[in-house]
């Protein structure tokens, strides 16, 4: 059995389940009280163990606990995702910095409440005869979806090595990791770009990885929690008392390994928990923080890179795009110091 590993307190897995299993059942057995529960429909846009903290809110009901009634679906497109809440279907998203921009340039008014990563973490996992990234030149890599981050992060990699995107290199869409590492192996692309746990599968079916992405060290804000600035001006309590959920599914993250990677063993269907030991251990100790601020460098990384082919984009101001204030005013009420103890 797997340990719970970093944790504060003496609670162990199964006891934290039953606990909020607990919870849920009181309340929902309470109808007239659950019925009185603000409504809230919130997406999550891909699977990976980046995604993980927002499963766990999902799994454990934690919304619940600060009085919220959430339903949450799975949308695996960040552009359809940002349409939904722009027709006011969805309330929450996990979108990159990417899909927040370019809705706003169009009108839309997201803002981005939290950059759960604030680098890039794809990896570039390529056919064993490609031996270093120019060898890219003159072949196809399999993105999930033109526009998301995977597309972004590709392009923005290619060019640090001095290929140009689309000319010297064809971008593939697929569809998500998954259908990715089978066009690799299909030997439909020569490479893909993954996240993790997909990029261990696929070495471990016979690829090499090109490049991780991750060792450039560029801050780029991705998978963070995005809502419309109208939103929150309408119901500032209900986004604060979700995003409270939400650092709890990242507490629950980093300090209770078990159900870390059963709830993720779920979602991404891979029943080997070997294949995300390493990168659970680089996910909760080192790139997603206890309290995941927005961060205005990460923006601007993104617009930087969105100018070289939009140059109306030059002048964008990356505060627009982030809200800090959410974040701050739950650590400033003393939620966080409660939740690790510290």
């Amino acid at each position: 059995m797997l340990g719970n590993e970093g944790s504060k307190e003496p609670m162990m897995s199964l006891k934290y389940f039953a606990i909020c299993l607990a919870l849920v059942v009181m309340t929902a057995g309470d109808s007239a009280w659950a019925q009185g529960l603000p409504k809230v429909r919130a997406a999550y846009t891909s699977i990976g163990i980046q995604f993980d903290p927002f499963y766990i809110m999902k799994e454990l009901d934690l919304p619940r606990k600060q009085g919220l009634d959430v339903e949450t679906l799975f949308v695996p497109v960040s552009s359809r995702a940002v349409q939904a809440a722009l027709a006011g279907e969805l309330h929450f998203i996990t979108s990159g910095g990417v899909a927040n921009i370019n809705a706003n340039v169009t009108g839309a008014d997201f803002t981005g409440l939290t950059a759960t990563l604030n680098t890039f973490v794809f990896k570039i996992i390529a056919n064993p005869e490609l031996k270093k990234p120019e060898d890219l030149k003159g072949k196809k890599v399999g993105i999930s979806r033109l526009g998301g981050a995977s597309d972004f992060s590709i392009r923005y990699a290619l060019t640090h090595w001095g290929l140009v995107p689309e000319k010297d290199v064809a971008l593939i869409q697929v569809g998500g990791e998954p259908e990715e590492v089978l066009a690799l192996q299909n030997k439909a692309v020569d490479a893909v770009i993954l996240s993790e746990p997909f990029a261990t599968v696929a070495r471990r079916a016979g690829a090499i990885m090109l490049a991780d992405l991750s060792q450039l060290g560029v801050p780029y804000t991705m998978h963070g929690i995005g809502v419309r600035k109208s939103y929150i001006k309408a119901n500032r309590d209900i986004v604060v008392r979700f995003m409270k959920a939400y650092l709890e599914g990242i507490y629950v993250f980093k300090t209770n390994k078990e159900v870390a990677l059963n709830v993720l063993k779920k979602y991404t269907r891979l029943d080997d928990l070997s294949l995300v030991q390493v990168s659970y251990n680089e996910m909760s100790q080192r790139l997603i923080r206890r309290v995941p601020y927005p961060d205005r460098e990460g923006i601007q990384t993104i617009i930087d890179q969105l100018a070289k082919t939009r140059p109306q984009m030059k002048n964008l101001n990356p505060n627009d795009f982030i809200d800090p204030t959410i974040l701050r005013e739950i650590e400033d009420s003393g939620f966080i110091k409660k939740l690790y103890g510290n």
